[in-house]
């Protein structure tokens, strides 16, 4: 009879919340995470594979309680990436070439740095997002543009990642609606309610969590990274010549520069002899007192 009288003075509001939280920290977005029989099921019920590798844009949407998959089939998300080095006579049009053959196959230049001084060859760098669909034809329009050194591609397939965070985030957006469910018809005490919404706080970190990592997955495998490398394989040239007094300044420039440095480096080589002076002087004093010593005993 303790027993049971025990057992009824707990409210059901308490029992819950004690369930949730054994089912969240169960499901908690973790790298060592194995999905359950039930997730698995319900992922694989909605999620079946075609060979194909072309993303569709329009698929970039946030991931809801129903998953996108359940409209058709699922496609592979394969994160593709390149490197290609190309070396040039004339560096001059390149920038130019490489952002008209960027633009042509719908993509953008993220970063650029070009560095070239006088005597030196130029060189460049971009970092290109193309869509997965035109990765082909990109790398084949910069083979034209120089001569290719090396083009260096890799793939990662990441499908697997992919349609797993979308079934844990449908997973606990589930739970999210059973605890605001709870909050919502919640008549027990302080305590109670504290609980329910520090718990329904945690699960929703979980699926913010989660969905940032969605989002990045969705931009890395829709649009691919393509790094450039060019190198100018002669000696940069001004374009203009300078003049004769253009020269006349850089030489007294260079030459008083110099002279500058001579009289620093003096100045420091005395400084740092300073020291040493009284050694020589000792030196000297010793010698004469000795010479006066022997003419006295002669």
């Amino acid at each position: 009879m303790r027993k049971h009288s025990s057992l009824r003075q707990h409210s059901p509001i308490a029992v819950l919340v004690c369930l949730l939280t054994a089912m969240g920290c169960g499901a908690g977005i973790n790298p060592d995470y194995a999905p359950s029989a039930e997730d698995v099921t319900s992922a694989s019920s909605a999620v079946t594979f075609e060979t194909t590798t072309a993303p569709d844009p329009a698929a970039s949407t946030l991931p809801t309680s129903r998953s996108a998959t359940d409209k058709g089939a699922a496609r592979r998300r394969i994160v593709y990436r390149a490197d290609v080095d190309l070396v040039v006579e004339h560096f001059d049009p390149l920038p130019e070439l490489v952002e008209a053959a960027v633009r042509q196959h719908d993509g953008f230049v993220s970063a650029s740095h070009v560095t070239g001084s006088p005597g030196r060859p130029r060189s460049g760098r971009w970092t290109v997002r193309v869509p997965v669909d035109r990765f082909g034809e990109f790398l084949a329009a910069l083979r034209p543009l120089g001569e290719v050194r090396s083009i260096n591609s890799t793939s990662d397939d990441v499908t697997a990642e992919f349609y797993d965070i979308e079934a844990r985030i449908r997973n606990k957006q589930q739970e999210e609606d059973r605890l605001l469910k709870l909050l919502a018809e919640a008549t027990g005490k302080l305590e109670e309610v504290l609980a329910v919404e520090r718990e329904l706080s945690r699960v929703r970190g979980e699926i913010e969590q989660a969905q940032g990592r969605l989002r990045m997955l969705k931009d890395v495998t829709e649009l691919t990274t393509v790094t450039v490398s060019v190198t100018e394989i002669k000696n940069y040239v001004p374009e203009e010549a300078p003049t004769y007094m253009t020269r006349l300044r850089r030489a007294f420039t260079s030459s008083t520069a110099a002279a500058v440095a001579t009289a620093q480096t003096l100045s420091l080589v005395a400084v740092a002899l300073v020291p040493w002076l009284p050694v020589p002087l000792v030196l000297v004093l010793a010698i004469v007192l000795l010479r006066r010593l022997r003419r006295k005993r002669h």
